[in-house]
C-alpha cells in the first residue's frame, strides 16, 4: 500500500525538484499530488505554485529576517521557510498553525534547525507589515514584487510600452477554457448540459469554440468530458486552430504536436475527413496524442516521430495545411509555468529562435503551392515572433502573408482570460 504524505511534506519535495532540479511545476505537482492525503490536495497545489510563482518576493522577506544568507541554508529548511512564509503573508493563515507546523516538519528534515525556523517565523509574524515592505524602486521593485528576473523585464520593456501590465498580468490566475467538439455536439448544446448540472459557463471573446468554465471542480468527471464533448484548452490556443481552418478533406501537418490539442481541433474542423499527420519528436508523447483523439471520437490523424528541425522527405510538398506551433520561450503561459519568470534569460530567448528558424524553413518545404503555413507560439515579443516571420518571407518570396483581422498577425498579450499568443498565416503563391 503506498503511503500518503501531508500537503506540506509533499510540497517540500516538489519545490526542491523545481527549483534546484530544474522540473516543470504542472508535471512535478501532477506527479506528486497522488501520494498526498486527498483532503489536503488543494493545499499542496497552493503551496507549490504560490512558493513558485512569488519565489523572489518571499526570498527578499527571508532575507531580512535571517542572518544566515539563503544560499547558506540547507535546502529543505529553506523551502520550509518559505511555503511557511508564503503562508503568513499571502494566506494569512493563523500564526500559530502555521508557525507548529513548519517546525514540526523541520524535525523530519533537519532537527537542529527547528530553532532557527521558529525564531525566523516568529520574529515575520511580529512585524509582518515592515517585513513585506519592498525598499527598492522601478524595475528592480516589479522584479521583486512579481517574481520576475530582470532579463525578462529588459526584454518585455524593449517590446512594449505596457511591459509592467504584462509582467504584473504574470500574477493572475489563468480562466479555465474548454474546447468544444464541434464534430460531436454545437456550442449551445454544450453549453445547455454543462449548465444543467450547475456549472457556470461564458462565451469566449477570442474562439468560436471555446467557452469560459467560472467553476471547474469536477467538470472531467462529467459525462460529456468522457464522451468527447470537450476537451482543455486555452481560448488563445484554440484560435490557432480556427486560424488554420482547414478544409474537409484536407492533408494536414501538425509539425510539432504534443500533446495534440491543436492537431485534435483541425481534425474537428475537417469533420474527420482528410488526414492530420501530428508529429513529434518525443515518442513518449504518443499515447497522450492518442489518448486525445481516440476520446473525442476522431480517427482522420497519423502519428510520426520526426526531429521538426530536420528535413523530412517524406513530407515535402504533401500538405495543404502546415502549422509550426514552435518550441518557445513560454512568457505567453507564464501563469501557468511559474517558474518560467524565474529563470529565463535573453540568451535563452535567442537560443529558442535560431531553432524556430530552423523549423520554419524546413516546414517550408512541406507545403503544396497554394498550401498555407500557419506560425505560432504561445510567448510574446519581437524575436520569436515578428522577427522570425521577416526573415523567413525575405529568404521565400513566393510566401505571401494571410491578413487576420485585417492585421499582418495576431498578437494576444498575455491577461486574465488567457495566455499570450502570436499567430501567423501564411500561403506559398501557385
Amino acid at each position: 500500500m503506498e503511503v500518503v504524505i501531508k500537503a506540506r511534506r509533499q510540497a517540500v519535495y516538489a519545490l526542491d525538484k523545481i527549483l534546484n532540479q530544474d522540473q516543470y511545476s504542472t508535471e512535478i505537482i501532477n506527479d506528486l499530488v497522488e501520494k498526498v492525503v486527498e483532503i489536503d490536495r488543494a493545499l499542496f497545489r497552493k503551496l507549490v505554485y504560490g512558493v513558485v510563482e512569488n519565489l523572489y518576493y518571499i526570498d527578499y522577506m527571508i532575507g531580512k529576517l535571517s542572518k544566515i544568507k539563503l544560499n547558506k541554508l540547507d535546502k529543505n529548511v529553506l523551502n520550509i521557510l518559505r511555503i511557511a512564509v508564503y503562508e503568513l503573508t499571502f494566506l494569512e493563515s493563523r500564526s500559530y498553525a502555521v508557525i507548529n507546523e513548519a517546525v514540526n516538519l523541520c524535525k523530519k528534515f533537519s532537527f537542529k534547525s527547528k530553532g532557527f525556523i521558529n525564531g525566523v517565523l516568529r520574529n515575520l509574524d511580529r512585524n509582518k507589515e515592515k517585513i513585506m515592505e519592498i525598499d527598492e524602486k522601478g524595475d528592480k521593485y516589479l522584479s521583486i514584487k512579481y517574481s520576475t528576473n530582470m532579463d525578462i523585464i529588459k526584454y518585455l520593456k524593449d517590446n512594449y510600452t505596457n511591459y509592467k501590465d504584462i509582467v504584473a498580468s504574470f500574477s493572475d490566475q489563468a480562466d479555465f477554457t474548454i474546447r468544444v467538439n464541434t464534430y460531436l455536439i454545437s456550442n449551445e448544446d454544450l453549453k445547455a448540459r454543462l449548465e444543467k448540472l450547475d456549472f457556470e459557463i461564458k462565451e469566449s471573446s477570442l474562439s468560436p469554440d471555446a467557452l469560459l468554465v467560472e467553476n471547474p471542480n469536477g467538470i472531467v468527471d462529467t459525462e460529456e468530458f468522457a464522451k468527447g464533448y470537450f476537451t482543455i484548452q486555452d481560448q488563445a490556443s484554440i484560435l490557432v486552430g480556427n486560424v488554420v481552418n482547414p478544409k474537409e478533406n484536407s492533408k494536414v501537418l501538425d509539425l510539432c504536436a504534443a500533446p495534440g490539442s491543436k492537431s485534435t481541433h483541425m481534425a474537428q474542423i475537417m469533420k474527420n475527413t482528410g488526414e492530420v499527420l501530428a508529429n513529434d519528436i518525443s515518442t513518449s508523447k504518443n499515447d497522450k496524442i492518442i489518448e486525445n483523439f481516440q476520446r473525442l471520437q476522431l480517427t482522420n490523424y497519423n502519428l510520426k516521430n520526426y526531429d521538426a528541425s530536420k528535413n523530412v522527405e517524406d513530407f515535402e510538398n504533401k500538405f495543404d495545411y502546415v502549422l509550426v506551433d514552435a518550441p518557445c520561450s513560454g512568457l505567453g503561459v507564464i501563469k501557468r509555468k511559474p517558474e518560467i519568470k524565474l529563470y529565463r534569460t535573453y540568451e535563452d530567448i535567442k537560443s529558442i529562435a535560431s531553432i524556430q528558424n530552423e523549423i520554419l524553413d524546413r516546414a517550408y518545404s512541406y507545403v503544396k503551392k497554394g498550401g498555407d503555413l500557419i506560425y505560432s507560439t504561445c510567448t510574446i515579443g519581437k524575436l520569436e515572433n515578428q522577427d522570425i516571420i521577416k526573415d523567413f518571407i525575405n529568404k521565400h518570396p513566393d510566401i505571401k502573408i494571410v491578413p487576420i483581422d485585417g492585421n499582418d498577425y495576431k498578437e494576444i498579450l498575455p491577461n486574465k482570460s488567457s495566455d499570450g499568443f502570436y499567430i501567423c498565416k501564411m500561403t506559398k503563391i501557385l
